[in-house]
């Protein structure tokens, strides 16, 4: 039926068939006209995998229609002959418009659909279990994985996929399918034999092969390819991004999102999933409020950053957007990776995070940032980022604290660690190779700490935000760390440091060494022993904590 709409190939103005309908070479050339005209409909519905909607056909065929009529030129000495081009140049120049002037006059429109989606909060307070913290880069996960794809027979078949990070099972994972290299490998390795998963918390684990043959996958050719197996059953959908997510069994899926369009295919939003079994091909349809406990990537990261760009940049309307920018925000621009980074929260539920900054200003500092529910949508703005780090400065402090090293920073990730906005930016050296962590105040780039394992990153943050940040109201929030202690001063030790005096002191029956610095408390030099003192500190676990909050000497 799709096809019928090829016959607009042909040269539909009756006046010119009047006249050349007896001629062979007219008849030749309407002839051809009708073959590209059918090659052009299969290549956009088979290759192109359009959706079969008037609105696709009016958006593809006003400039492909036209392009047919214009070619009536060579007839326009019959009378009325001209009809069809001018048609044609109509039509060009609607297909314009609609490409290039419709969407700077819905702007608004664009503004005001995401607005209606947005909750504005001040600060996000929850706080992330650390095992559950990924400082496993992707790179890394990726150079691993590789390692696994030469152990497989006729591994020149196959290709690592994109990778994604995902819950399985309680527990935070790269996932990167397994894909043909091309055609002629489609056609020798029958299936594909699984995909790879590896830890994004732990950095000493291993990467793991699932084994699982799978027939439906994007690489795959002709009606095998995933994405057209879907469109040959829902034909008239938006079809969106394919991910690849398996279940807590490590049963795999494909995940193609679907939506309807608003203002011409300008604006999308997101109306549910097709879940597709790569073994059987079975595609099961969910709304997108009835979505499968295991799924996580429901909102594309193409549809995230679309929807952060026109709540930041349209907040007046397109032109002030590029000329006085009043409460205008940009998000955060990367090199060769999304504009928005996978977090998870305390329920470890997968958010697309981003940071807004100033346009063409330079600046290191957010202003602000959003997380967006990758499996709801819901999208939360918070406005308490301003003067924060920003991500780019972020991975240049981490670089440039391992110059020496020439490691290169991955893709930083803003977490609430113990009460503070923190940066975990992995690092790796030129192969790609996991080295280091690091956390990053972003209040303070200067309070940080490295590591090679997690624990002992941790550990040392913990110490960092006690004694160099002082006496921050906001260290710590999180209360399991701050502890109150009493007692009668057993030991006492002075000396002088870059913040003036530091005492060192014991508590009669706690074998711990209490820190304490003149410059936040300075009746701290007047400790003596015997002495009954009252206090707050963080317990790092370690032999020495920090006094932090509260000092007291009772008389």
């Amino acid at each position: 039926m799709y096809y019928l709409i090829s016959l607009f190939a042909l040269t539909l103005n009756p006046f010119i068939w009047k006249n050349y309908y007896k001629v062979k070479a007219f008849l030749y050339f309407q002839g051809l006209r009708l073959i590209a005209g059918i090659v052009i409909t299969f290549v956009l519905t088979y290759f192109g995998l359009i959706d079969h909607t008037w609105e696709a056909f009016i958006s593809y065929g006003l400039y492909i229609i036209g392009i047919f009529f214009i070619l009536d030129i060579l007839f326009i000495k019959v009378k009325y002959g001209a009809l069809t081009p001018l048609l044609g140049f109509a039509f060009i120049i609607g297909g314009l418009y609609f490409t290039f002037i419709y969407p700077i006059t819905i702007t608004n429109d664009k503004y005001e659909f995401v607005k209606q989606k947005v909750t504005v909060a001040k600060k996000d307070v929850s706080a992330i279990d650390e095992k559950h913290i990924p400082v496993v880069p992707e790179k890394y996960a990726r150079y691993r994985s590789e390692k696994l794809i030469g152990e497989l027979k006729h591994s020149s078949y196959y290709d690592l996929g994109e990778s994604t990070i995902q819950k399985i099972d309680n527990h935070l994972y790269w996932v990167t399918p397994i894909e043909y290299t091309g055609f002629f490998k489609w056609f020798k390795g029958d299936k594909v034999p699984g995909y790879i998963k590896m830890s994004a918390e732990d950095e000493r684990a291993e990467a793991e092969l699932v084994k699982v043959d799978m027939t439906y996958v994007p690489s795959a050719f002709f009606n095998k390819d995933v994405k057209r197996h879907v469109r040959s059953i829902h034909k008239d959908m938006i079809l969106l991004d394919v991910s690849f997510e398996p279940d807590d069994n490590d049963h795999p899926y494909y995940v193609i999102p679907y939506g309807k369009y608003e203002k011409f295919r300008n604006i999308i939003d997101v109306k549910g999933i097709y879940l597709v079994d790569p073994v059987t091909g079975s595609t099961k349809d969910y709304p997108i409020d009835k979505l499968p406990d295991f799924i996580d990537h429901a909102i594309p990261t193409t549809v995230a950053e679309d929807w952060n760009e026109w709540y930041g940049k349209y907040v007046h309307g397109f032109w002030n957007s590029l000329f006085s920018q009043e409460d205008v925000m940009v998000p955060t621009e990367w090199e060769d990776i999304d504009e928005v980074n996978g977090v998870f929260n305390e329920d470890l539920q997968l958010h697309w995070f981003t940071d807004f900054t100033r346009p063409k200003s330079g600046s290191g500092s957010m202003v602000s940032y959003s997380i967006l529910n990758a499996r709801t949508g819901k999208f939360t703005f918070y406005t308490e980022g301003n003067g924060l780090l920003n991500g780019k400065s972020a991975m240049n402090v981490a670089e440039k604290t391992f110059r020496a090293n020439k490691y290169e920073a991955g893709t930083p990730i803003l977490y609430t660690i113990y009460g503070q906005f923190t940066w975990v930016v992995p690092l790796m050296d030129s192969n790609h190779v996991f080295r280091q962590m690091m956390l990053i105040n972003a209040k303070d780039e200067k309070v940080y700490s490295t590591g090679d394992t997690k624990r002992s990153l941790f550990d040392d943050y913990k110490y960092a935000i006690a004694t160099k940040l002082g006496k921050d109201e906001t260290t710590p929030t999180d209360k399991a760390l701050l502890k109150s202690q009493k007692g009668i001063v057993s030991h006492v030790y002075k000396a002088e440091t870059d913040r003036g005096t530091a005492v060192k002191f014991m508590i009669k029956g706690n074998d711990k060494i209490f820190v304490v610095q003149s410059t936040d408390f300075p009746y701290s030099i007047f400790i003596e022993k015997g002495m009954s003192v009252e206090f707050n500190y963080i317990d790092t676990e370690e032999t020495i904590a920090s006094v932090n909050g509260e000092f007291k000497i009772n008389e």
